[in-house]
């Protein structure tokens, strides 16, 4: 599991330093840090989340926000793992997670009050069921310590914006 706080080693030793203030980087890279735990599940070289935001801030990827989806999707294409920037109805979201995870924008913590959108986190699986089990993975210290959530919890965060992928070969998300 890839974390989006960049720690203060890996940011000196990758030259982070030139691109400012760790932490304010940190908290908006959930994104990139879900684009490195994507590259490690196709078995491509993932460069450190330092790296990636040197090169998203490169190819110009990044808003006062966070990273743009088709941004992060053309990364990941330019690093040997096909990907696209769609919309995907909450109601597709377990049939697309049978060949592939997606990466999608929910609110953190997947609150049920009304706000959507703003934190990137990885699905990576499902179990059937009247409400589906969602499979995730968070790049957030919450996330860290959760993995799973209905997909009745996880549709009023969800802004119907997702990363999509190639389906993997050996059929499963690490």
């Amino acid at each position: 599991m890839c974390r989006q706080l960049i720690t203060p080693a890996e940011w000196d030793l990758h030259g982070g330093w030139a691109l400012g203030d760790r932490i304010e980087w940190s908290n908006r890279a959930c994104g990139l840090a879900s684009l490195r735990m994507i590259l490690l599940a196709y078995g491509q070289e993932a460069p450190t989340v330092t790296e990636l935001l040197k090169l998203a801030v490169k190819n110009e990827v990044l808003t006062p926000r966070g990273a743009l989806h088709a941004g992060i999707a053309s990364l990941a294409t330019e690093l040997g793992v096909p990907s696209t920037a769609e919309p995907v109805l909450v109601e597709e979201l377990p049939a697309r997670l049978y060949e592939a995870p997606l990466i999608v924008s929910v609110t953190e913590q997947f609150p049920d009050d009304g706000r959507s959108g703003g934190h990137l986190v990885i699905l990576r699986g499902y179990e059937d069921g009247p409400d589906p089990t969602i499979h995730f993975r968070d790049p957030s210290a919450w996330g860290q310590r959760h993995d799973s959530v209905p997909l009745s919890r996880l549709a009023p965060s969800y802004t119907g914006r997702a990363i999509t992928f190639a389906p993997l070969t050996n059929g499963e998300f690490r």
